[in-house]
């Protein structure tokens, strides 16, 4: 009898994204980083100028898959937002995202915790 190789797959995605984290202790971001607390990030909103970047970093020992959008819906590419597609973060995980050049208000989720956005103003 055959066993399908699903029942092999699975368990093998899941410990390779499980593992890493429960062996890393976090490490405390830079402080012009956002981090992340849990399920939220540490803070709800940042201010950057026209053509900084920002850099995110899992604090946790919670995975995050990161992308523009809002509410566990990423939307790629969004118009101003130098980010595309989404960004598995683990335990430790540094993000720096591409310059924002376009003023106004973007948002960033987290597609796993829903409710984790981080609101993100780009000023001249």
């Amino acid at each position: 009898m055959s066993v399908p190789r699903i029942l092999f797959v699975v368990p093998g995605l899941l410990a390779g994204l499980l593992i890493p984290t429960l062996l890393a202790s976090p490490k405390a971001p830079p402080t012009a980083a956002v981090g992340m607390a849990g399920t939220d990030f540490t803070r709800s909103s940042v201010t950057i100028h026209r053509g900084d970047r920002l850099t995110l970093v899992n604090d946790s020992t919670v995975v995050h898959v990161i992308g523009p959008g809002l509410d566990t819906r990423v939307v790629s590419p969004e118009r101003g937002v130098p980010m595309y597609g989404f960004h598995l973060m683990q335990t430790n995980a540094v993000f720096t995202t591409g310059r924002w050049m376009t003023p106004g208000t973007f948002y960033l989720t987290c597609t796993v915790h829903p409710g984790m956005n981080l609101k993100v103003v780009v000023i001249r």
